[in-house]
């Protein structure tokens, strides 16, 4: 697949890392420290040990609250600090001076930040859906409540497709909240342009308030970053995996520390190059509207912890100016309405939308998973592990994909053989539902086979025949879903009743 695919399953592992908390000696903050994961204070700070290298460098988590402070006396290690920034390679859980319960969290600005676990106390929005938009991405950080787009966000005539929002691909087990950008593949070979070739743009006038460099963070070798706008306290854009910084956020590039983070307000006009994508083009986008929030989400509280902006995502299709929408359609690959995509497919009383396993944080998953991927066995480990999805493909609308998180340790996508199931169809009233399920090609409308990595606009999803295994489901009096994973089952005779290996899923 192409970078941006490629890049996502990448960077959700490197999120799923974890490494060991342990002690350490007085840190300095750029000094080389030998225990990657590692914490330590000298008493106006908090150090956190990140890997560089064969070793590691001491970077500053947070501020100490004082020697007088309880917890803090010894002048050694006393724990994270609500809001203090965190390290996605390090350790996922830690304790602060007063004893609440912390979790190192993704917040929508793409930085990592200590908060409240759930279950805990102290504040903070970990285990509650956010009240506002403008709480997610931070109140300090916007102005203004307009919600016009009035610009695009790439020059369309030099885009390959569009693939809209909804897709499930590896280890986005859920339909994924954005669209990918992709330019022509030149038939398989380096797609690198000249500079200056593939601008992104932003769509509005706004303020570039955050930036992860995922060179440092994730060890790209070459510029790749997620860019966050607010263009408003109601609109936002989200830019992930787009190149060289340019125009006004060109001089954010330098100011971005070990941490790998940026946070501040650096002007931009609408239609202004933010990124040139030319050297690894393709880019993911998303916008997020607080003035509407998505219905097809049966609970919210699953994605409080990790995707608090999940409920506003917005199609970037109902935006645009009239002069750029119909040049932005006709490069969607989706030909069924909604072109730009849809992502909450939640019915309820019924097999179809997102599930998670019961009692594993929803979305945010049990965060104790090791991460391991072989590109060969497309075998990975991860938050995702928890996850189903049963919702029709992001292109052709009239196939299921039942998305699952861990087949076998595979984060995997498969249809039924029996084309005629469908999520939807699936109620508490079937009874148990044996699905035989296959793999797929794409095939063109007029039949044609189509390469995966370079798709046709409309294309149809088609089973390739050959059962892999047996999924059986059945939607329970109360609406969750008990589910059974059957790896190497050919015929639904052999499926003869829930095992104890069955699992309950919940919304």
């Amino acid at each position: 697949m192409k970078k941006a695919l490629t890049l996502l399953l990448t960077s959700f592992l490197i999120l799923a890392g974890l490494s060991n908390v342990a002690s350490a000696a007085t840190p300095k903050a750029g000094s080389v420290c030998t225990k990657p994961g590692a914490r330590a204070s000298d008493g106006k700070n908090y150090f956190f040990c990140q890997k560089k290298g064969k070793s590691g460098v001491w970077t500053v988590e947070g501020k100490a609250s004082g020697s007088g402070n309880a917890g803090n006396k010894s002048g050694g290690n006393s724990g994270p600090q609500d809001g203090a920034l965190c390290d996605a390679n390090g350790a996922k859980n830690g304790r602060s001076a007063s004893g609440v319960e912390l979790e190192c969290q993704k917040g929508a600005d793409g930085k990592y930040a200590w908060h409240p676990a759930s279950g805990g106390s102290g504040g903070g929005t970990s285990s509650a859906a956010a009240n506002s938009l403008a709480e997610v991405f931070g109140k300090d950080k916007c102005s203004g409540t307009s919600t016009e787009i009035t610009a695009g966000i790439i020059d369309p005539t030099k885009v390959s497709y569009f693939y809209p929002m909804g897709g499930m691909l590896t280890s986005h087990i859920t339909p994924i909240d954005h669209i990918y950008v992709y330019f022509p593949s030149n038939s398989g070979q380096s797609i690198q342009k000249p500079a200056g070739t593939y601008l992104a743009t932003s769509p509005a006038a706004g303020k570039i308030i955050a930036v992860e460099d995922f060179a440092k963070t994730n060890g790209y070798p070459y510029a790749d970053y997620r860019v966050v706008i607010s263009h408003s306290c109601n609109l936002f854009s989200v830019f992930i995996h787009v190149g060289k910084l340019t125009g006004a956020a060109a001089q954010i590039a330098s100011k971005i520390g070990s941490s790998g983070s940026w946070a501040g307000s650096i002007a931009v006009k609408s239609g202004e190059a933010i990124a040139d994508d030319s050297e690894n083009p393709n880019f993911d986008y998303s916008l997020f509207d607080g003035t509407k929030k998505l219905k097809g989400f049966a609970n919210l509280k699953s994605y409080a912890q990790t995707e608090q902006w999940k409920p506003w995502t917005a199609d970037l299709l109902d935006y645009l100016p009239a002069s750029l929408k119909s040049s932005y359609e006709s490069k969607f690959l989706a030909t069924a309405s909604p072109i730009g995509g849809k992502i909450d497919w939640d019915k309820s009383g019924t097999a179809q939308g997102n599930w998670f396993v019961e009692k594993t944080n929803g979305y945010r998953g049990l965060g104790n998973q090791g991460a391991a991927y072989d590109n060969h066995g497309k075998v990975a480990r991860g938050y995702w592990d928890t996850h189903l999805a049963i919702a029709p493909d992001a292109v052709d609308r009239n196939t299921t994909i039942f998305s699952i998180g861990d087949w076998e340790g595979c984060p995997c996508q498969f249809i039924s053989k029996d084309s005629s199931i469908t999520g939807a169809s699936i109620t508490s009233s079937s009874g148990v539902v044996v699905i035989e399920l296959t793999e797929f090609n794409f095939q063109s409308p007029s039949g044609a086979m189509v390469s995966p990595s370079e798709p046709t606009k409309g294309y149809l999803v088609r089973s390739s025949g050959s059962v892999v295994g047996l999924l059986a489901l059945q939607v329970q009096s109360d609406g969750n879903l008990k589910v059974e994973k059957l790896p190497g089952k050919t015929s639904k005779s052999e499926f003869t009743g829930f095992s104890s290996a069955a699992k309950l899923y919940t919304r």
